[in-house]
């Protein structure tokens, strides 16, 4: 068996898959973190589950929104039983910035054990909302909420790639480097060549172990939400985070397709001119007509229908190329940062990644997944080999996912080494061939990526 974090043996199983998760979940939850961490003795552990936001609609349910919180209440009491000399266990994430985790503990059903747990593991245990700025939503503007519980406790360390970062090919084009809703400036003074920064949680570069905590779901950037993306919310500051490059590739972007670009051009740029002034009110019949005309646009070169009010923001389709590339880098900064955030040649610390397929999310993800009651459990510690059991399971090709399908560029150690048609996985116990299990959900992928991911037509146009 390999350690957490560490290469696995030819033909050895990286990934296991557990079906009817939720009946046996705490005896699932130890099973796994026996298997890739038992042999451990850390003594500060950061349990990080996935809190995107709270439920801001009905129709997108709490459930295929955040971690469940029978799991985190499962992997808090598995790692205190575990590790009985851990002197600090830390769950917490870094939120979108207007999210009100209160709220968010309050729907998720955690509200009720954080206060009993903190009580029994006196000392040792704290529930935080990572984020360094909390922001609250006045119409369409955004306004700092200093008053909102949150922050890291130890606080927050600039970490420099330099010319480590996977976003440094593309540095040249620093410029066009983005976030949607956040100020750009601040982006790309981050982010130029030769010069990249993060603001990572020192908790998080404190530790001796990483137990990461994602929810299953389609994601409109990346593909999906699993073991790698989920360490996005390692960093205190959404503004460190470039997500997309302003333009369509023809324009040297990756925030929207060629096709129907100048559409999008007007339809984006035109909201982020008038948006938070009265001039939006009367603009925003005719912001709707570009719109329904750029959507159906869209729809003539898919195979299945487009949600009414979906329209392109901030390189929500499949040919992103900047995502993957920041979602690497925070993989890169887990893995071989030290406690001061310099880069190391080797792992400096274990991770264990568990996730949470109990209620899945499809569709138009993060935010607006739609929930799937998939009942299962993923444990491993290479994130590549999980995420791409995730993508195969959902009835993608992991191959059209980016994240997955760049593993070999990946700049740390150890993961992201086997060949897809080789990756060995266990359902239930059973050892076989990720590409021979029978398991296909059928997830309806994110808008952005409607008949580019799925595994049929990957194989039709093959």
């Amino acid at each position: 068996m390999t350690h957490a974090g560490g290469a696995a043996s030819a033909g050895q199983p990286l990934v296991s898959c557990h079906t009817g998760a939720a009946a046996r979940l705490g005896a699932v939850v130890r099973e796994e973190l026996r298997r890739w961490a038992g042999h451990l003795a850390p003594k500060q552990v950061v349990i990080k589950p996935n809190w995107v936001m709270h439920e801001f609609d009905p129709a997108y349910p709490i459930a295929a929104l955040v971690t469940d919180a029978r799991l985190i209440v499962e992997t808090v009491r598995a790692t205190f039983e575990m590790f009985p000399s851990v002197e600090r266990v830390t769950v917490g994430d870094c939120l979108e910035q207007r999210a009100d985790w209160p709220l968010l503990c309050a729907q998720s059903g955690l509200s009720a054990w954080i206060a009993p747990l903190e009580a029994e593991f006196a000392g040792r245990l704290a529930f935080r909302d990572l984020r360094s700025i909390v922001f609250r939503q006045v119409g369409d503007d955004l306004v700092e909420d200093a008053l909102a519980p949150h922050g890291d406790p130890a606080g927050y360390c600039e970490v420099q790639l330099q010319g480590e970062s996977h976003l440094e090919p593309i540095a040249d084009q620093a410029e066009k480097f983005s976030i949607h809703d956040h100020d750009t400036s601040l982006t790309r003074s981050r982010h130029r060549l030769g010069d990249h920064r993060y603001l990572v949680c020192q908790s998080v570069l404190d530790a001796d172990l990483v137990i990461n905590l994602p929810k299953w779901k389609a994601h409109s950037k990346s593909g999906l939400t699993g073991a790698l993306k989920n360490l996005v919310g390692i960093n205190g500051d959404k503004s460190y985070l470039p997500h997309f490059r302003r333009g369509s590739p023809r324009w040297g972007g990756d925030e929207y397709s060629d096709e129907g670009r100048w559409l999008y051009w007007v339809q984006n740029n035109l909201y982020q001119l008038v948006r938070g002034t009265v001039a939006l009110d009367l603009l925003r019949p005719g912001w709707k007509v570009v719109k329904r005309v750029n959507n159906a646009v869209r729809r003539r070169s898919t195979t299945r229908s487009m949600p009414a009010d979906f329209y392109v923001v901030g390189g929500s389709w499949y040919g992103n190329q900047t995502v993957w590339r920041m979602i690497y880098d925070l993989n890169l900064v887990l893995q071989r940062a030290d406690r001061h955030g310099r880069l190391q040649p080797s792992p400096q610390r274990a991770t264990v990644t568990l996730v949470d397929g109990i209620v899945s999310g499809e569709g138009d993800g993060p935010l607006k997944a739609l929930p799937r009651e998939t009942n299962m459990l993923f444990a491993g510690s290479d994130p590549f080999a999980i995420d791409a059991t995730l993508a195969w399971m959902m009835g993608f090709d992991p191959d059209a996912i980016l994240m997955v399908a760049k593993r070999h560029e990946f700049l740390g150690r150890d993961w992201g080494t086997f060949a897809l048609k080789d990756l060995m996985i266990t359902v239930d116990g059973t050892s076989q061939r990720l590409v021979d299990t029978a398991i296909n959900f059928s997830f309806l992928p994110a808008p952005g990526w409607i008949g580019h991911v799925e595994r049929v037509k990957s194989a039709r146009r093959a």
